[in-house]
Parts: structure tokens; C-alpha cells; sequence
């Protein structure tokens, strides 16, 4: 590609073309996981290969390419999280704030969506998604949780299963290593000169972090309530 002040010129749209149709069988094979069972690591790794092979572009140049200081930060990030929930102190942190509701089945509605928000924001909301999902699994035994939201209740989908990722695709916004397209992003602008900190990211992104869980629950529970 040549670049101009105004303009990026795409020399081999050919290859471009190719890039668009791995990039698509990709995603859809992402979708159909469930179905094909494959790791979405492999279809990952397959994409990339093939590109790789298309493109006739030279792996050391891949290599160069990669953001090295973005892939060291997830690695270190998820062995943190990993000893984290071996220690027990995500479930602990979670137990705690779920006996504040007395079991209350909207009142734990509220505090998961909450809790998924404000822990997701310091915790990259992946490995805390995966984290929770036993927890929430284990609230429904609760005889009045598993009353009002269980399969006799009329609701499909638990309610806890909606405010819970509700809360923690929400919460990843709240700081740069909330969720991993924002550390991507930071990586990339810094690379290209524009650094952003932490501190800075807090500053902006933590206030719309909390703004938006609340029209979220607002929505979700009159959706719940009214349309449901």
C-alpha cells in the first residue's frame, strides 16, 4: 500500500480478497464451535497459517510485526487471574457480595450484574466470565433463586444469566486491561506514537463504565418484567 497525506492505496486487492474470505471463515467457524467443537485457538492458528501461505509474505517479517509487548502483558495477565481463582479469591469475592442480598432472587439480579461490572473492569472479562459461570450455576440451587427464576417460573433464561454478562461485557471498559481489545488498542497507539496510561484510561473510561450498567439493568429488568 502507498499512503499519501489523504489517501491508502491497495495495490493487491487479489490478496485482499483472499484476507476477507479466511477473515470470514474464521468468524463462522468461531460460530459454529458448539457444533464443530473446535478450539477457537485452532481456528485461529488455521486462519493465520493460511494467510501466512496466500500471502507469500516472509515469517520473519510476520514476526517482526507482531506486538510482542501486548501478547507478554496477556500472558502475564491470565497466569495472575489463574492464580487468582485457584487461591478462591474471585469465589470469595463473589460469595461475599451475594450473602449482602439474603438470597433475594432480583436483589442478587442486581448485585451480579454489579458485581460482574465493577470486578470486570480490574479483571480482563474473559477468564472472569469463565470464573463465574460455576457460581451462577450454583446460586440457582438456592430454592428461592431456582422459585422465581427456575424453568416453572416462565423464563427461558434465567434472569441471572442475562445481567451476568450484562455486567461483565459492560465492565470491561472500565480500565485498559478490562477487556482485550483495549489493551490491543493501546498497544497499537502506542506503537504509533500516542501513548495511553492506565490513570488516563480510568479517568475517561470508569465514569461510562458506570453510566451504562445502570440504563443496562433499567432496560434489561423492564424487558424482563413487561416483555419477557
Amino acid at each position: 500500500m502507498d499512503r499519501d497525506e489523504n489517501m491508502i492505496v491497495v495495490h493487491h486487492k487479489g490478496l485482499l480478497l483472499k484476507s476477507l474470505i479466511v477473515i470470514v471463515g474464521v468468524v463462522i467457524l468461531f460460530s459454529l464451535q458448539t457444533i464443530t467443537h473446535l478450539e477457537v485457538s485452532i481456528v485461529a492458528i488455521g486462519g493465520a497459517a493460511v494467510l501466512l501461505i496466500i500471502s507469500r509474505v516472509s515469517l520473519e517479517k510476520i514476526l517482526h510485526e507482531v506486538d510482542w509487548p501486548t501478547l507478554l502483558f496477556f500472558i502475564g495477565l491470565f497466569v495472575i487471574v489463574g492464580v487468582a481463582e485457584h487461591a478462591g479469591l474471585i469465589t470469595i469475592l463473589a460469595n461475599m457480595a451475594i450473602n449482602i442480598t439474603g438470597g433475594d432472587p432480583w436483589l442478587t439480579f442486581f448485585m451480579i450484574t454489579w458485581l460482574s461490572a465493577i470486578a470486570g473492569a480490574f479483571i480482563d472479562n474473559i477468564p472472569f466470565t469463565t470464573t463465574m459461570i460455576p457460581l451462577v450455576h450454583t446460586l440457582h440451587t438456592d430454592p428461592t433463586i431456582a422459585a422465581a427464576f427456575g424453568p416453572d417460573s416462565g423464563y427461558q433464561f434465567s434472569p441471572l444469566w442475562w445481567g451476568f454478562p450484562l455486567g461483565a461485557d459492560l465492565g470491561g471498559n472500565g480500565s485498559l486491561i478490562g477487556f482485550s481489545a483495549g489493551v490491543v488498542a493501546a498497544g497499537l497507539s502506542q506503537k504509533f506514537g500516542h501513548y495511553i496510561s492506565f490513570t488516563r484510561w480510568i479517568k475517561i473510561g470508569f465514569p461510562f463504565m458506570l453510566l451504562t450498567p445502570v440504563v443496562g439493568n433499567i432496560v434489561l429488568y423492564g424487558l424482563l418484567l413487561f416483555v419477557y
